[in-house]
């Protein structure tokens, strides 16, 4: 597959256009399908030739089987999404969401190390990953995810030590 170019297209008309509850659901059904850890129902949100970069700036991820990957790791992670409230752009097809992220620390957050995002923990088997995220997408005419954009950067990534009594919700 070749990438499309990412991001809002400019200029001319709008071939069509959501209403703001379509492309709000989109998102919170986003949220939704990531804290039950399926996979597949994840994937009927999402385009065949989904492009999507997690974080902005890394390699984008292109396709349904590049995205299942994604998402699977995330699911092994115990991944979950504490939506705030989506907003929808005007042009019926943008639609952005901040959330609050908790997974376990293990088995993503030593790469989270190697990149120099957070130090190790002392008992990484009791800790939880914490990342703050604004999340971007574009809509499909059929109302499926197209594009993904999750933004966030080395200052919105945190630890929790899961035996102070926090945990993740599932």
């Amino acid at each position: 597959m070749t990438a499309r170019q990412p991001g809002p297209r400019s200029g001319g008309s709008l071939e069509y256009r959501h209403d703001e509850a379509t492309l709000k659901g989109l998102l919170e059904e986003h949220c939704r399908r990531m804290n039950t850890g399926d996979v597949e129902h994840m994937l009927d949100l999402y385009t065949e030739d989904i492009y999507a970069e997690d974080p902005v700036g890394s390699p984008p991820m292109i396709g349904h089987d590049a995205l299942r990957a994604h998402f699977s790791r995330a699911a092994e992670s115990s991944t979950y999404d504490m939506p705030g409230t989506p907003v929808a752009a005007q042009d019926g097809r943008h639609a952005a969401i901040p959330v609050s992220v908790q997974m376990t620390y293990l088995p993503l957050g030593p790469t989270l190390v190697r990149h120099g995002a957070l130090q190790a923990p002392a008992r990484p088997r009791h800790t939880l990953l914490t990342l703050e995220v604004v999340g971007v997408i574009r809509a499909s005419v059929d109302a499926r995810i197209e594009a993904l954009w999750i933004y966030w950067g080395r200052s919105d990534v945190g630890l929790i030590d899961a035996s102070a009594g926090l945990r993740l919700r599932r």
